[in-house]
């Protein structure tokens, strides 16, 4: 038998199932959660570590639409644990722009970079099904979480921060958990604030900030949870009309209201409550508790 011959009869066609991207999510997921998830909608606040790597399991996933807002030019000292950026973006390329290209080439999420501080981003940033923060900033935080409050209804957040042997995610839903800022005292509000002014005025101030010591798998690690954390919270909210028992996902429901902490040297994760603090530094927080105390109340009336 002739070479030519041999090749022939050793084509084999693949199976449908290998031809489809979407094969094995939808095995986990089903149908039904597949669709929620096509048609959600998440605001990812920060295209560095934690972006990258958030961006990439969500849009691996399916998520239908992820807004992505930086103001953030990519540099050479992000390669070591950003997955989409390459030593050609070095201060060329803004990193929302770089994930954008980058991740459409395996994903078909819509993926929409907004080049800009989320002080200035547009209107149409917030609506969505869910808010995820990625920065080491905490007057960005402070700002996102005011502007959720001041919605009519506002959108659960997930919100991420790294140490140096250590992952901190929380899962919030306010009102009906603490806010992003309930743990915060006032003295530390006003430190926030006033070192802000402080950033705006005087360049050599941000320049010489210490960097903070960061390595691959950390990211992945916290990466990792928030997405998964964002896909429980997406199918939770639509599946079953936030009533209590979600049947339809094969996922168990958000950690509302909890921090999750995950130690890298001792492999051990430590989920703890965050109580809704009454007293709130941010008022918009105290205002929204309180109708939502009222409306409790008139419920079980």
């Amino acid at each position: 038998m002739s070479q030519d011959k041999r090749e022939d009869r050793e084509i084999v066609l693949p199976n449908y199932f290998e031809v489809d991207p979407k094969d094995r999510t939808r095995r986990y997921f089903g149908e039904e959660n597949m669709r929620i998830l096509q048609q959600s909608k998440v605001l990812l606040v920060g295209a560095g570590a934690i972006g990258n790597e958030v961006a990439k399991n969500l849009g691996m996933l399916g998520i239908g639409t992820i807004i992505i807002v930086d103001y953030d030019k990519v540099t050479n000292s992000n390669l070591n644990r950003c997955v989409f950026f390459r030593k050609v973006d070095h201060m060329k390329k803004f990193k929302t722009d770089a994930i954008a290209e980058r991740l459409s080439e395996i994903s078909e999420s819509i993926i929409i970079p907004v080049s800009s501080r989320i002080e200035n981003a547009p209107d149409f940033v917030w609506d969505v099904d869910l808010i995820i923060v990625g920065v080491d900033d905490n007057f960005v935080r402070y700002y996102i979480n005011s502007k959720n409050l001041s919605l009519k209804i506002p959108k659960p957040i997930i919100n991420g921060a790294m140490g140096r042997d250590f992952v901190h995610i929380d899962v919030l839903k306010p009102p009906k958990t603490a806010c992003l800022v309930c743990t915060w005292s006032a003295e530390y509000k006003d430190y926030i604030l006033s070192r802000k002014v402080k950033e705006k005025c005087d360049d050599f101030f941000v320049d010489t900030l210490p960097k903070f010591p960061m390595i691959s798998f950390t990211t992945s690690i916290i990466g990792a949870i928030i997405s998964l954390e964002a896909t429980k919270v997406l199918l939770y909210m639509k599946n079953k009309n936030n009533k209590e028992d979600n049947t339809n996902s094969p996922l168990s429901k958000p950690a509302f209201g909890k921090s999750i902490v995950y130690n890298i040297n001792t492999n051990r994760t430590s989920i703890i409550g965050i109580p809704k603090n009454p007293n709130c530094v941010e008022p918009l927080c105290r205002i929204k508790k309180e109708k939502e105390i009222l409306n409790n109340f008139k419920q079980e009336r």
